[in-house]
C-alpha cells in the first residue's frame, strides 16, 4: 500500500469511526494536526493531541454536557482523538475549538466539530479562515498553490509542535 493509500485509509477509518460515535452522541470534536505532507506523524503529536482533548472534555463538562465516548485512533491519516458528548451546545464547542486553534501555537491544531446533521465550520460562525503558519495568508490558498516547499512547511509544525507541547504541560 503507498503512502497515499494508506492516507485515503485512514481518512475512510476515520470517517466511519465519527459515524459510529454520532449515533450515540449529541456532538463529537475531533482533535488531529495539520500536519503539511507525509508522513502524517510528528514527535510530540499524541501528547499534544491527548492534552488538547483533556482540555475540551473539561470545557464541556464545565459547560454542562457529559461526555460519553472517547477514542483515539492512529493511522496512515495520523492520530487523532474524537470525543462524543451529550448536553453541550455544538456552537459553543466549535467557539472552543476556534479559541485553540487562535493560539500561537494553535494553527497546527485542526479541531473538527461535527453534529449528526454535518460539520459546524468557523467561517460560518465569524471565526474566519485558518492562516497559514508561514505567511498568514488563507491556508488553503497556500495549500493549493503549493506556495511554500513541504521541508518548510514541516519545520515550521515541527516548531509549532514545541511550542505547543510547552504550553500544554504548564
Amino acid at each position: 500500500m503507498t503512502d497515499l493509500e494508506r492516507l485515503l485509509a485512514g481518512r475512510e477509518e476515520r470517517a466511519s469511526l465519527q459515524a459510529h460515535v454520532l449515533l450515540r452522541s449529541e456532538v463529537i470534536t475531533q482533535v488531529s494536526l495539520n500536519i503539511p505532507g507525509l508522513p502524517k506523524r510528528m514527535a510530540g503529536d499524541r501528547e499534544v493531541i491527548s492534552r488538547v482533548i483533556g482540555l475540551i472534555r473539561r470545557e464541556i463538562q464545565a459547560l454542562g454536557g457529559g461526555p460519553v465516548l472517547l477514542f483515539s485512533l492512529d493511522n496512515g491519516a495520523g492520530y487523532a482523538g474524537i470525543l462524543g458528548a451529550k448536553g453541550v451546545d455544538p456552537v459553543a464547542v466549535k467557539k472552543l475549538a476556534m479559541e485553540i486553534e487562535d493560539l500561537p501555537w494553535g494553527p497546527i491544531v485542526d479541531v473538527d466539530v461535527l453534529t449528526p446533521t454535518g460539520a459546524l465550520h468557523r467561517v460560518g460562525l465569524t471565526g474566519g479562515e485558518r492562516k497559514c503558519f508561514l505567511c498568514g495568508r488563507p491556508a488553503k490558498d497556500c495549500a493549493r498553490s503549493h506556495r511554500h516547499e513541504y521541508p518548510q512547511l514541516r519545520e515550521a509544525c515541527r516548531r509549532m509542535l514545541a511550542v505547543a507541547l510547552e504550553a500544554l504541560r504548564e
